[in-house]
């Protein structure tokens, strides 16, 4: 279902950005994290239309989520350089686009688990909507909302907590993702033996292997 692919994309979202001789890195890069979740969004349109408009932002921020680490490795090494005003504005129309790509998500999740009828998973969607809006709010108007009441963001760490919250809303949802990997499969499939073959080993492998060691004692004993 293009489940594993949007589990690596999207926890790449993470920013993890660090200097290397006065210029951003972001070992989690966007664009590699839209080129993966476009993967499995395709993979997933195929069998089910709530993946297609989730598919299509997600096109959309592989050339978005370019063009930000350009102007941002643009201006560390100043070849030119932006007014702050036009800064500010990209920076928080590239936030806003992420979140409403995220929204978007997690709403094709809420549809598919609906469709599957796996209620616990369903439940979760929606509270990782709600867990999204209120870290996000956190993450970019914490410091602001403080200023407003006279307080000094750094006084109160306030870009720690800031950082925390979006990454926190990062990790809540490539929860779900994995949930929706490890219990979703195509109708018919049910009871067939998994094919898949990696050339390398992923995080899936193990943890189905654990989950296959730690059921066979309990068919064991049925037995």
């Amino acid at each position: 279902m293009g489940f594993g692919w949007m589990f690596l994309g999207y926890f790449l979202l993470l920013k993890t950005n660090f200097e290397v001789f006065g210029v951003p890195v972001d070992i989690t890069p966007d664009i590699i994290g839209f080129l993966l979740m476009t993967r499995g969004f395709s993979v997933a349109s195929r069998y089910c239309g709530c993946f297609r408009l989730t598919r299509m932002l997600s096109i959309a921020g592989i050339p978005a989520s370019g063009i930000v680490i350009f102007l941002n490795t643009a201006s560390a090494l100043s070849l030119f350089t932006l007014s702050e005003t036009v800064a500010a504005v990209l920076s928080f129309a590239y936030s806003f686009f992420l979140l409403i790509f995220t929204l978007c998500f997690l709403r094709s999740l809420y549809q598919i688990t609906e469709q599957t009828g796996l209620d616990r998973l369903r439940k979760k969607s929606v509270r990782c909507m709600v867990y999204t809006v209120i870290l996000f709010f956190v993450e970019h108007a914490l410091s602001s909302l403080l200023e407003m009441f006279g307080a000094d963001p750094a006084a109160w760490r306030a870009p720690a907590f800031e950082m925390l919250a979006g990454a926190i809303y990062i990790l809540v949802n490539v929860s779900l993702i994995f949930s929706c990997y490890m219990w979703i499969c195509l109708e018919g499939d049910e009871d067939m033996p998994d094919t898949r073959k990696h050339r390398y080993k992923t995080p899936f492998d193990y943890y189905e292997k654990r989950k296959k060691e730690d059921g066979e004692p309990k068919k064991n004993r049925r037995k």
